[in-house]
């Protein structure tokens, strides 16, 4: 597929929010173009308005996530397996999480990149994503963090999907023209050597300096549909669901 993307800096400094347009339109206006958009009153999410403990009665005993402990290092992250249950119990529910710092260097234990069935995302009263133009989706993958967890400035070398479900996520995104100050490094993801761009080290990567990000905040209920090589950082603010999906 041939694309027109973005070039420069940032010509917004806010992405659009568009109400659940016809495949044909998303397609030609976003998937084609390469740009970055904000889909709100999907019908992914029907009339459903979950919480943490619906999620939790309806399909945790099926599921094993993985758990991000170690930040220090994105390419030699510390992953192990617990039941989504006992993940919620242990890291979730009996946390303070008043006293997370998002800007701390002790970061909470974080569910990330957890593959999932259909069917259980259908339990959940979801169904599949909006369609791409001639392209299909991988199976989707759980995301859950306490207030604080994040994950460090990189990008994806597929289009993605990220539904939010339950709480927000913030980002800050980079469109592809600005790789170049980003000191990136690694395939399938690239890493940013500036692991949190709230703080860089400007003397080490002068030339991030450059670098104009745009802001974003996701509510629960909204879908971003966010094309390959575009870089971000993300945090949760609060206790944070999504799930997404790779094309």
């Amino acid at each position: 597929m041939r694309r027109r993307r973005f070039a420069g800096r940032p010509s917004v400094s806010q992405l659009p929010r568009v109400v659940d347009p016809p495949g044909d339109i998303f397609n030609r206006y976003f998937v084609d173009r390469g740009a970055p958009v904000v889909l709100v009153g999907s019908r992914m999410f029907g009339d459903t308005c979950l919480t943490l403990d619906d999620i939790i009665h309806r399909c945790t005993d099926t599921i094993e996530v993985k758990v991000r402990t170690d930040y220090s290092d994105p390419t030699k992250r510390k992953l192990h397996k617990m039941r989504l249950r006992d993940y919620v119990e242990k890291h979730v529910r009996s946390r303070d999480q008043d006293e997370i710092e998002g800007a701390s260097d002790c970061h909470p234990p974080y569910t990330v990149n957890t593959s999932i069935t259909m069917d259980e995302l259908r339990k959940l009263g979801l169904s599949d994503p909006p369609p791409f133009d001639g392209k299909s989706f991988e199976h989707p993958h759980l995301w859950l963090g306490p207030k604080g967890s994040l994950t460090r400035l990189h990008y994806d070398s597929r289009d993605n999907l990220l539904c939010q479900l339950v709480g927000t996520k913030r980002f800050l995104l980079y469109p592809p023209s600005q790789i170049r100050w980003l000191y990136t490094y690694g395939y399938a993801p690239t890493w940013s050597r500036v692991h949190d761009p709230r703080q860089p080290d400007l003397n080490a990567f002068p030339l991030f300096g450059r670098a104009s990000p745009i802001e974003l905040t996701l509510k629960a209920g909204e879908i971003l549909y966010l094309p390959a090589r575009w870089s971000h950082f993300v945090q949760n603010p609060d206790l944070s669901l999504m799930f997404n999906f790779w094309t």
